[in-house]
């Protein structure tokens, strides 16, 4: 339910955090931020999935609602403040390597293991969240990762599925390949119904992301980017990425991580192209091949080094 309330939150609108196409992230005090989006020029029903599923969230690894107020013009949440994302790490912003910091960036294996219990956690509230990439990861003043953005997210059944009638939802260079096949022009109402999407769109997103964490080369580094080709994030329907998704045409070793690294067998099992085939995240769940057990045994194998 949406908490009104005709009074903004106070923000600093001096000190913007961040800026997406319809809402600006602003600072404000006692560590918080606030994220005021345009009511106006948002789909009403994602901003009420926003909230929703943001007020059900309640775990270290995803980022904190607090609170939520609403204007004629504006939608205001009011957040766990951070002090940047992913994508400023992977592209080697100097706050993180800051030697006179309390805390750093905890190690790589522990970082991925972050971000995988956040996602298992959305999960498990019958939540997907539809736009995992590395500006939707945010590191808090504490080098804490936690999932960001609920703006695309889409209630769940509880085994995961979900209707996919309306379209994908999220950044392109990210979606899963039967997410990418809803946008083919030719594609009849009949093919379109038969085309399935779960929670599974999430894992391939999160290892092309995994990919982009472990290289650091920046965004414009991607496993399913063509070796010796320019990939731009802000892709046209034609690029060399999504092409390449749709193909099943990944190149993790070409593009920065080597076969024998503890990573790649994992990547490749989260981005395969039927989702019955990708990874599931946590141990628990059934299958064989789980992104939490990968990363907790290759944490014990350091630990003992």
């Amino acid at each position: 339910m949406q908490h009104l309330d005709s009074k903004a939150p106070h923000y600093d609108n001096s000190e913007v955090l961040g800026c997406g196409t319809f809402a600006i992230v602003f600072g404000a005090d006692q560590g918080k931020a606030v994220k005021r989006i345009e009511i106006h020029r948002t789909d009403k029903e994602l901003l009420v999935r926003e909230e929703t599923a943001m007020r059900k969230m309640d775990h270290p690894n995803v980022l904190k609602l607090f609170d939520a107020k609403e204007d004629e013009n504006f939608k205001y949440l009011v957040l766990e403040r951070c002090m940047g994302t992913v994508r400023d790490y992977i592209c080697g912003d100097k706050k993180f390597s800051n030697k006179q910091l309390d805390s750093q960036m905890p190690p790589e294996v522990e970082a991925l293991r972050q971000m995988t219990r956040g996602l298992a956690y959305i999960h498990a509230q019958d939540v997907v969240h539809r736009d995992v990439k590395p500006e939707n990861v945010l590191i808090s003043d504490k080098f804490v990762l936690k999932i960001s953005d609920f703006g695309c997210c889409k209630p769940t059944a509880p085994d995961g599925s979900m209707s996919a009638t309306s379209g994908p939802k999220g950044t392109r260079a990210y979606y899963a390949p039967e997410y990418l096949k809803l946008e083919i022009d030719n594609i009849t109402v009949e093919e379109r119904k038969k085309i399935r999407a779960d929670k599974s769109i999430d894992i391939f997103s999160l290892g092309c992301l995994f990919f982009t964490y472990i290289v650091k080369k920046g965004i414009s580094v991607h496993l399913f980017a063509t070796p010796g080709k320019t990939f731009k994030f802000r892709e046209s329907y034609e690029s060399d990425v999504t092409n390449n998704i749709l193909d099943n045409k990944k190149f993790i070793e070409e593009n920065g991580i080597p076969s024998g690294h503890y990573a790649f067998e994992m990547i490749d099992g989260m981005t395969q192209a039927h989702s019955k085939d990708r990874w599931v995240l946590d141990e628990s769940e059934s299958g064989t091949n789980s992104v939490l057990d990968t990363l907790n045994k290759e944490l014990q194998r350091e630990e003992k080094k």
